[in-house]
């Protein structure tokens, strides 16, 4: 419960700051390219990947329905795209 409540004040500290700031666009920017840094760095997605398992784990208490909604959201998490080796930069394949 601390962690959800420390996230939702950094958004609400970041959203604040990038609307009330007056460097404007370019402090924008950069807020949004460390925010991007982090989202995509490895040891976030390995946190991802981590959380993901251990909620999978304890689904066995669910009811069916919710259980099998709460694994395909596991698995997706999961299974989200990996960052480049650059940071900064997106990814897209087209097959």
């Amino acid at each position: 419960m601390k962690l959800k409540t420390v996230l939702v004040a950094a958004v609400a500290g970041s959203v604040g700051y990038v609307l009330g700031t007056r460097a404007g666009r370019e402090k924008f920017e950069e807020l949004k390219t460390r925010a991007n840094d982090l989202a995509h760095s490895q040891q976030a997605q390995d946190a991802a990947a981590r959380l993901a398992s251990e909620v999978k784990k304890n689904t066995g208490s669910l009811p069916d329905p919710i259980a099998n909604v709460v694994n395909t959201a596991a698995d997706a998490v999961a299974e989200a795209p990996k960052p480049d080796a650059t940071p900064g930069s997106t990814s897209s394949s087209v097959s």
